[in-house]
């Protein structure tokens, strides 16, 4: 059984969120409106997931996210936040958040989502999950000349697959469990360091590199790649 703590300080919300992951078969092994307990109580209960609001008395939830990638780096920490502006997506990833999620989200695609990240499913046939800071480079890219020499992320590179196949801006962000504007800062990025205006000059120029797969079927993508 997935072991969830939820951080937040409004108490309705809490019991809705403990009510919809337990209806889920997630257990809620401790709750807590006060960030300056939420890394004790993370290190007491040994949670697989932390559900943290950013916006908690006595300490924020970005100190709380810091803390907790410095003392319990196994445990995933989901920032669930009603300010979704980028500069706290952005922060947040790069601080070693596995998912940004407004709080408008549907209970029920939350708890899905809680269970993916647990168990480390892919969340569509691509194998992408919900993760990916805009620096992150952990892939397992290495060995391919042109993902080294445009120097494109693990997450650039599968939205770029994704953009190639004609997916929209809204369903990128669904299918990668992101905010509309995270998929717009990273395709910006992707913009740049292909030297293109936009996403068909984009899709092209991946094709041509044999980064992702064209029209035809004829693929030049790999797979690792993007796992």
């Amino acid at each position: 059984m997935v072991r969830v703590v939820i951080a937040e300080d409004h108490q309705i919300l809490v019991d809705g969120l403990r009510l919809t992951l337990t209806s889920a078969g997630l257990e809620v092994v401790g709750t807590t409106g006060d960030g300056s307990e939420v890394v004790e109580l993370v290190e007491t209960t040994q949670p697989d997931v932390v559900l943290l609001d950013l916006q908690l008395p006595r300490k924020g939830g970005f100190e709380c996210l810091h803390e907790l990638r410095e003392r319990t780096p196994d445990v995933k920490v989901i920032i669930l936040s009603g300010n979704d502006d980028q500069g706290s997506i952005d922060r947040a990833l790069e601080l070693g958040a596995v998912c940004f999620i407004g709080k408008g989200v549907d209970p029920a695609d939350l708890a899905a989502t809680i269970r993916i990240l647990a168990t480390g499913q892919p969340i569509h046939p691509a194998g992408s999950r919900p993760v990916g800071a805009p620096g992150d480079r952990r892939a397992a890219a290495s060995g391919h000349p042109a993902i080294e020499a445009l120097d494109l992320t693990r997450r650039e590179n599968e939205i770029l697959r994704l953009v190639s196949e004609g997916h929209s801006n809204i369903q990128l962000a669904k299918m990668l469990w992101v905010t509309e504007q995270t998929v717009k800062f990273h395709l910006s990025n992707i913009y740049r360091k292909l030297d293109v205006r936009n996403r068909t000059q984009a899709a092209a120029k991946a094709r041509s590199l044999g980064i992702t797969e064209s029209p035809d079927g004829e693929s030049g993508h790999h797979p690792e790649l993007i796992g």
